[in-house]
């Protein structure tokens, strides 16, 4: 028993420590597997992988979240989101290449196009103007420029050995 009460009250202290607080929630109809988020025009904005979709939500006031659109996809349990200039990637093992989202207008985000040099990936990662696709059949990175973030270039691909996650 004193066990169990150590870790609860542990918990409890590490949590306040952070100084974190919940301020709202907003419950969605499938499994979350993501979440990336941006400040834009003064307004800030959750992007969430789901099961067969990814939500566009406004947290400007967190206590009053909404959502403003959806991008729809295949069924998969994992769907990584990044964004880079006022766009939105969305990778997904369902087999869905990798979608392009503009948000230059935020409360109407709009997939302007699909990469499809890449069947499926379990993870991307953005970093200064590239676009990096791993845990993919075709290769195990690959690598696009984001000069213009609506039409990635592919710049580079490795082969060698899967890679699950990755950070540049």
């Amino acid at each position: 028993m004193a066990k169990v009460f150590f870790i609860i009250f542990s918990s409890l202290l590490i949590a306040d420590s952070y100084n974190m607080q919940l301020l709202g929630y907003l419950p969605f109809d499938q499994e979350t597997s993501d979440i990336t988020g941006f400040y834009q025009d003064g307004r800030e904005f959750a992007v969430v992988g789901l099961q067969s979709t990814t939500a566009f939500v406004d947290i400007t006031n967190p206590e009053e979240a909404f959502e403003v659109g959806r991008i729809d996809g295949g069924t998969s349990i994992w769907r990584d989101v990044k964004y880079w200039d006022r766009h939105v990637y969305i990778g997904t093992e369902a087999f869905d290449g990798v979608k392009v989202v503009d948000v230059n207008n935020p409360d109407n985000p709009t997939l302007v196009n699909t990469i499809l040099d890449v069947d499926d990936s379990h993870n991307i990662h953005v970093a200064d103007g590239y676009l990096y696709v791993v845990g993919a059949q075709e290769y195990d990175i690959l690598i696009y420029d984001l000069t213009e973030p609506s039409i990635p270039n592919l710049v580079g691909t490795w082969s060698g050995e899967y890679i699950h996650d990755i950070d540049v």
